[in-house]
């Protein structure tokens, strides 16, 4: 799961809230589709040859599902044998950038007239990423784990924590009450990368920024030294990106399949979740808490 985000804690509520999760769906549905533009651009003519994703997005019948998955995983399999890996490469951190962006504007706007516009969006992009660069289920510690993104963002539940946390200065580092940057002001830093090889000023591993310039920076306050309380699953949590990234996959007998277990080792193994239609969101909301299951699942 991921618990928090960096920066400032989210408004909790009202106009400022609205205007907070519009601001940064639309931001995050754009980077979506500057990302995708981007693949296209690097396919050039060969974009029109492209598998087509599936209409309508949503499908209730299970067997419906499976059969466009198994048509449209054998159009990839051809579709991609047919393009250079110098290519393949050069599409790999575009498209997924497109569907983690279009996934992070779903969940600022879940509630906004724009869902369905995010949710596209991660059709769109889990679908060329799974055909290009597959959607694998892995073994880990005896247990078979997947980031399937179509399946975790139809999963409408989030997390809430409480924590105890000092806030550091995002321009210099020091804790907020010591230092003298005003929270909110433009301040100059230049550009570095930590020990994960992230930006220092926006925290991207690729961006605009070249390491050794100076930048006009917002000061913020950024939690560290986070010390967890305790962590609930809700159904809208304060922090729109505090979600499931990751979960354990049930694969019945066939995970005692020695042949199924090596393929899940060495990433051979794969979800088709992306393939095709899904039979639309399971929202926290609907759930029966007093059954501990949803409702309608």
């Amino acid at each position: 799961m991921m618990l928090l985000e960096y920066g400032p804690i989210p408004p909790s509520g009202g106009p400022i809230r609205e205007r907070f999760l519009d601001h940064h769906g639309r931001e995050s549905l754009r980077d979506s589709s500057d990302a995708y533009a981007e693949v296209l651009s690097l396919l050039g003519d060969r974009a029109d040859l492209m598998p087509t994703l599936p209409f309508p997005l949503t499908e209730k019948d299970d067997l419906a599902r499976r059969r466009i998955q198994r048509q449209k995983r054998a159009e990839w399999m051809d579709y991609a044998n047919r393009l250079d890996r110098s290519t393949i490469e050069a599409i790999e951190p575009h498209i997924k950038r497109a569907v983690s962006a279009a996934v992070a504007a779903l969940n600022y706007l879940e509630d906004h007239p724009l869902r369905e516009d995010a949710h596209r969006a991660i059709h769109r992009a889990a679908f060329v990423k799974r055909g290009l660069f597959g959607c694998p289920i892995v073994l880990r510690d005896d247990e078979f784990w997947t980031d399937c993104p179509i399946n975790l963002s139809h999963l409408r539940m989030g997390v809430s924590v409480g924590v105890v946390s000092d806030f550091e200065c995002s321009i210099c580092g020091c804790l907020v009450e010591d230092c003298d940057h005003q929270m909110g002001r433009v301040y100059p830093k230049t550009a570095r990368r930590d020990a994960d090889d992230e930006c220092t000023l926006c925290a991207a591993v690729n961006c605009e920024h070249s390491v050794g310039e100076m930048y006009m920076s917002e000061a913020r306050a950024n939690a560290r030294d986070v010390r967890l309380g305790e962590a609930s699953l809700v159904a809208r949590p304060r922090y729109p990106q505090a979600r499931i990234v990751e979960m354990t996959k049930d694969v019945s007998m066939a995970g005692d399949d020695e042949l199924v277990r090596h393929a899940a080792k060495h990433m051979s193994l794969n979800c088709d979740a992306d393939l095709g239609p899904c039979d639309g969101f399971n929202d926290m909301r609907e759930w029966d808490l007093s059954n501990s299951r949803p409702s309608d699942r």
